[in-house]
């Protein structure tokens, strides 16, 4: 029901298809969901047969004013077969088609899609005089459409261009608020949790612990006086060893290289890493 004239093939056979000709010829007309089928009699069972009171796709609906009601003076009802309400036009659409049926305009209406009982689930075709304002409307459309589909691939790549710009921006305002995040984390000492002095440390661990490489591990046990070889997994833990530890972890890191700052890119669920 997108195009200048509504798609009704399938349903020539029913009801409805008295209307093809005078669609292809400009008869004005609108498609509208039906409120308030949730209310009604839409697929509850006929008292008398046990069959379902749901009308079939093409059947011919009525459209009937209903200027007392309470909640929108501009009220229009959907009734079938002349004896079962089965909703309202929606309220945007009562107040184009309310003052032309007071004024006496035509409007055949038929069902276009059966829906599923569900609230505005069914769908109507509504044709003739009262259809004029909402059908120049959508008639507007298709032709805004189609004036401004030859300028939509440029407009597209216009703002995927725009897009990919600000995705480098904000990469980079992200890249120097992580940057700042970590010169300042770099810049607080702490105190690292030992084990008794005299006991066996494990190196691997206590490079865990820092935060630092193992080569870090073994300049802080060189200035203590601690020989660690290559092949050294454990060392005895002397005093002037945890003496360095605690000043190593007290001190400042070196400055932060900030080219080596890695940030996820936009959209991407890993986690930054420094």
């Amino acid at each position: 029901m997108s195009d200048a004239v509504p798609d009704l093939s399938g349903l020539l056979d029913a009801p409805v298809g008295i209307e093809a000709a005078r669609l292809q010829q400009g008869e004005a007309w609108f498609s509208s969901e039906i409120a308030g089928l949730q209310f009604y009699r839409y697929d509850a069972r006929d008292e008398m047969t046990g069959a379902r009171l749901r009308p079939q796709p093409g059947d011919r609906l009525h459209l009937v004013r209903d200027p007392e009601n309470e909640y929108d003076g501009n009220a229009v009802q959907v009734w079938w077969r002349n004896e079962h309400q089965l909703g309202h036009l929606p309220r945007y659409a009562a107040a184009q088609v309310a003052p032309l049926l007071d004024a006496g305009a035509a409007a055949r209406a038929y069902v276009v899609d059966l829906g599923d009982g569900e609230a505005w689930s069914l769908r109507a075709l509504v044709v003739g005089a009262a259809a004029v304002p909402l059908y120049e409307r959508h008639i507007e459309h298709v032709v805004r459409d189609a004036l401004e589909a030859p300028m939509r691939p440029k407009r597209e790549r216009r703002l995927q261009r725009r897009a990919e710009h600000f995705t480098h921006i904000l990469q980079a305002h992200r890249r120097r608020r992580l940057a700042d995040a970590a010169e300042t984390l770099m810049a607080v000492g702490f105190e690292p949790t030992l084990p008794a002095i005299g006991s066996r440390i494990d190196l691997d661990d206590l490079a865990r612990d820092l935060a630092c490489s193992d080569s870090t591990v073994v300049r802080i046990g060189k200035k203590a006086g601690v020989v660690i070889g290559r092949y050294d997994y454990y060392a005895e833990l002397t005093q002037a060893f945890a003496d360095e530890i605690r000043a190593w972890a007290r001190a400042p890191r070196s400055k932060l290289d900030r080219d080596a700052v890695r940030v996820p890119r936009i959209g991407a669920e890993t986690s930054a890493h420094v």
